[in-house]
């Protein structure tokens, strides 16, 4: 007897509801595991990307590490797999909007919640690294979610250091390289500051409600990583306290040697000027 086909809403044991938003990788389903009837985030990878047997067991042993990691603010990957060729991730959910939607809506963010965003963000990356010694590649604002009480999560971390990992950092720029290291781009060895250079370029675009640099073409924002200096913080946020100012423009200088060299400095100093941050009224 010949089975039917499965619904077209259905991948595998997953009932897709809407899409949720799409990248360079792949894209992203709000979606109902059926087997234990919860609502979950489904990450569908491009179809050529599994199509590489060397590709998908390396990138399946990279997500399998990262996907082991439990932080408080890291996103809880639940599964990954293949499904008729194609790559997933089943990822926690959230109802709470994205960093990228919340600085579309409000522009700017306050300093308060930046630091705090910034601390958060840190500390997952921090652990991210000890734990499994790989870094993420791909921060931005829109891999920072938020949970219940608005605390800041890290997403895709499995999914951007596996995918670097196996395709050994192929020539390609995955999207508008607003946040991307100057190193990266010139194809250099990347470490940690790598990261805390794209964290900086992230709150600094929070703060200022633009990025470091911006341009008509990626081409030409990333000529401005690799040569020139961002504007000045305080022209666009002129009200941004010295410490903060210092914290991340020691995190854009081009030259990673000047650079916060490690997570606990980074994070040291965040939580100094947020402690010297005073709550608007």
């Amino acid at each position: 007897m010949e089975l039917a086909p499965a619904p077209s809403n259905f991948f595998g044991n997953y009932q897709m509801e809407r899409e949720l938003g799409r990248g360079g990788m792949g894209t992203v389903h709000l979606a109902k595991d059926i087997g234990l009837n919860r609502t979950v985030a489904l990450k569908i990878l491009r179809s050529d990307l599994g199509q590489d047997a060397g590709f998908s067991k390396k990138f399946l042993e990279e997500v399998e590490i990262t996907a082991s990691l439990a932080h408080p603010n890291i996103i809880r990957v639940f599964t990954l797999g293949e499904q008729e060729g194609r790559l997933y991730l089943v990822m926690e959910h959230l109802d709470e909007p994205s960093m990228e939607q919340r600085m579309e809506k409000h522009g700017k963010l306050p300093e308060r919640d930046v630091l705090e965003i910034g601390i958060g963000i840190a500390s997952a990356l921090q652990f991210a690294h000890e734990e499994t010694g790989l870094i993420h590649r791909d921060l931005k604002p829109g891999n920072i979610l938020f949970g219940r009480g608005k605390i800041p999560k890290l997403a895709d971390f499995g999914l951007a250091a596996g995918a670097r990992s196996a395709l050994q950092q192929q020539d390609e720029i995955w999207g508008t390289p607003y946040y991307v290291s100057p190193e990266r781009l010139l194809r250099q060895p990347e470490d940690v500051r790598s990261d805390i250079y794209s964290l900086g370029a992230t709150l600094y675009h929070a703060l200022a409600g633009r990025p470091p640099f911006d341009a008509e073409t990626a081409e030409e924002v990333a000529r401005r990583h690799i040569s020139d200096r961002p504007p000045p913080l305080r022209s666009f946020c002129p009200h941004a306290q010295e410490q903060t100012v210092f914290t991340l423009d020691k995190c854009l200088n081009k030259d990673p040697e000047a650079r916060w060299s490690n997570y606990e400095d980074f994070i040291r100093q965040m939580a100094d000027a947020l402690r010297r941050n005073t709550p608007e009224i």
